[in-house]
Formats: C-alpha cells, sequence, structure tokens
C-alpha cells in the first residue's frame, strides 16, 4: 500500500466531476462512479474464520468507468433519454433510502452500460436471498459476469457518510447511527455475504462466485477546522472528504456561516439540490439559542456539505 498522504481539505472538496450535471439524478449516477472506493485494499478484520478472499476496485479502475460513460451521461443530462433513468429508479424498491438509491444507480449503469459495450459486466442476479432452512439469512447485492476476465463475480455494495475522529483508524469512522462503523460494516460483510461459494440464479442456473468485490462509497468527515489530516494507507487519498461538528462544540460552531447555512434533504447526502436553496431553504438564518442545540444531521454552508453530530451525548438536553 501507499506511503500516508497528507491533504489540505480545501483541494479535496473542489472541482467534483459530478458537479458539472444539472438533473439531479445525473449528478447522483456520476458521482457514483467517479467517486472511488473507501479503501485501497480490503483489510481482513475476521482472518481467524476460514473467509474468502475480498478484492476493491482501484481509483483509477472507477475513472475509467466514469470515463467510458460520459457521453452517455451528457445525452442523459441533455435529453429526454433523463425519463429512462428516472423510471428505471423510481420504480425500484424503496427508491428514497439511501442504499437503495446507490444499488439502482450502479444497477442502471451496469445494465445500460453493458447494452452499449461500455464495460464487460453482464448482470446475471441481484438481490439474491440466501436461507438458512426456512429463514431468510441475508442477501448478495449483485452476481456478475465479467466478459473480459470470464469470471463470475459478486459485488456487495455500501454507501457510507462517516464521521472520524483521532485517530482515524476503519472503527473511529462512524454514521450518525454510532453503533455503525467502517470496521463493523467490513467484518459483517467478510463473514456474511461473501461467504457464499454457489448461487441460484433465476435465469442462468446455477452459478460459482470465482472472484468478490466491497464497493464501499460515500462521503467522510473530519473534525471541523482540521487543518493537515494524513491519509491513512488504507483510505483511498481521492475520497470526497468534509467537515463535522460537535453540536457541543459551541466555539466551533460560532465559526459557521450561518447567513449561507441551510440543513439539507435527505437524498443530499448523495449531491446538492441547488434548488432547494430557494425553495424550502434558509428564509432567514438559522439560530440556535443557548439552551438549544442544533439538530443532527447535514447542512450547507453555501456549497460546502457540513455534518452537525453529537460526540457525546446528555439525554436530558439533547433534542435530536
Amino acid at each position: 500500500m501507499s506511503e500516508p498522504i497528507a491533504h489540505s481539505l480545501s483541494i479535496l472538496t473542489n472541482h467534483a466531476p459530478w458537479e458539472a450535471y444539472q438533473r439531479p439524478y445525473v449528478r447522483d449516477l456520476a458521482y457514483v462512479l467517479a467517486c472511488p472506493n473507501v479503501l485501497t485494499g480490503w483489510l481482513d478484520f475476521a482472518p481467524y474464520q476460514n473467509t474468502h478472499t475480498v478484492s476493491v476496485h482501484s481509483a483509477s479502475f472507477w475513472q475509467q468507468q466514469f470515463d467510458a460513460y460520459q457521453q452517455r451521461l451528457e445525452e442523459l443530462d441533455t435529453t429526454n433519454a433523463y425519463q429512462e433513468l428516472t423510471r428505471y429508479l423510481l420504480t425500484r424498491p424503496s427508491p428514497n433510502r439511501l442504499g437503495f438509491h446507490f444499488e439502482g444507480l450502479l444497477s442502471f449503469w451496469l445494465a445500460d452500460g453493458f447494452a452499449r459495450q461500455l464495460h464487460p459486466y453482464e448482470t446475471l442476479a441481484s438481490n439474491v436471498q440466501l436461507f438458512n432452512g426456512k429463514q431468510t439469512s441475508g442477501e448478495l447485492d449483485l452476481i456478475l459476469y465479467n466478459h473480459k476476465e470470464s469470471v463470475t463475480e459478486h459485488w456487495e455494495l455500501a454507501i457510507k457518510f462517516f464521521m472520524g475522529s483521532a485517530p482515524f483508524a476503519p472503527e473511529n469512522w462512524v454514521g450518525i447511527n454510532s453503533n455503525d462503523n467502517l470496521q463493523r460494516k467490513m467484518t459483517h460483510m467478510q463473514t456474511k455475504q461473501f461467504r457464499t461459494i454457489w448461487v441460484d440464479t433465476k435465469d442462468h442456473g446455477q452459478v460459482k462466485i470465482d472472484k468478490r468485490y466491497g464497493v464501499i462509497k460515500g462521503r467522510f468527515f473530519l473534525p471541523i477546522n482540521t487543518t493537515d489530516f494524513i491519509y491513512p494507507a488504507w483510505l483511498s487519498p481521492s475520497f470526497p472528504m468534509h467537515e463535522w461538528c460537535d453540536k457541543w462544540d459551541k466555539y466551533n460552531l460560532t465559526t459557521i456561516d450561518m447567513t449561507s447555512l441551510r440543513r439539507a434533504n435527505y437524498i443530499e447526502w448523495f449531491t446538492k439540490r441547488s434548488f432547494y436553496d430557494s425553495y424550502g431553504g434558509h428564509k432567514t438564518q438559522i439560530v440556535w439559542p443557548d439552551d438549544t442545540l442544533p439538530r443532527t444531521g447535514l447542512y450547507f454552508e453555501g456549497d460546502k456539505p457540513i455534518v452537525i453530530y453529537p460526540k457525546r451525548r446528555d439525554p436530558k438536553i439533547d433534542n435530536t
């Protein structure tokens, strides 16, 4: 793996390629493709459980997929072809849940890109149910046939928006639900879904999995006013990185420009919807009285994402 890398946070948040697109779902689709995997390599947190080898796609792999699909993204963004994408996403189960939205975007790209010969991945099955006796024990996200390498691949997907704290090991990146962290998610994927060898598919019979890939994307948030951040060797140095502020940290809360702040809508964890700035956005300055804490969640300070998150909790006055 590469050596740790120090970056200024401002460098990481500028010129995101998905911002070039105007239509919301196209921006989301561009983000899902252009965003690298969180990981530079899979970390084995279950070395004694006899699990299979898990791989990750490199940042250059995802850049190649984005480059190959750019002409199609332009078409979706500028013509009535956009309706194909919206119909596909909105007719899927639970389209308003972030994880399902992520899966829907990747599934659309896989089917559409393969039909246009823009990549070699044919979808054999998705959302394959696993059973323990008569009980459902889990689900496999995507079973693909890689025509370039002539192998069957299992891709397990996760979209994660994690707040980091020192020393920035995988267990130190947690979600709004503090029980959710990167190490726990990877361990679950490796010891549950990635243990499967044979899969029964509706249209292709029983297939044997040759390779396993963890596809973990999203955004990470560093403590506010972090000046230099040393990337651990396992963390992709081009992964989207922003800031979070402890809702109890009154000093750093005062450094946020409240005149440009608005609370994000749920879907904007992917990409910002600028039309919310004037419709349902901040009509007036957001003010938190001395005896009231800000609500936990994602905000935009202008165009900059920032998460307000409780580092510690007091049930007597925590109002989330």
